[in-house]
């Protein structure tokens, strides 16, 4: 799952039809490691 560049979550709740999407970003330990070596 972690390899792939998309992932698709469904969540069925019976109450209607709504959609979203949404970003996020890599906030593994090696990248918060590799960032915080920097100051800007």
């Amino acid at each position: 799952v972690m390899s792939r560049d998309e992932l698709t979550v469904r969540v069925v709740l019976a109450r209607g039809d709504a959609c979203e999407q949404v970003w996020t970003c890599d906030l593994s330990y090696d990248y918060v490691k590799i960032n915080a070596e920097y100051r800007t």
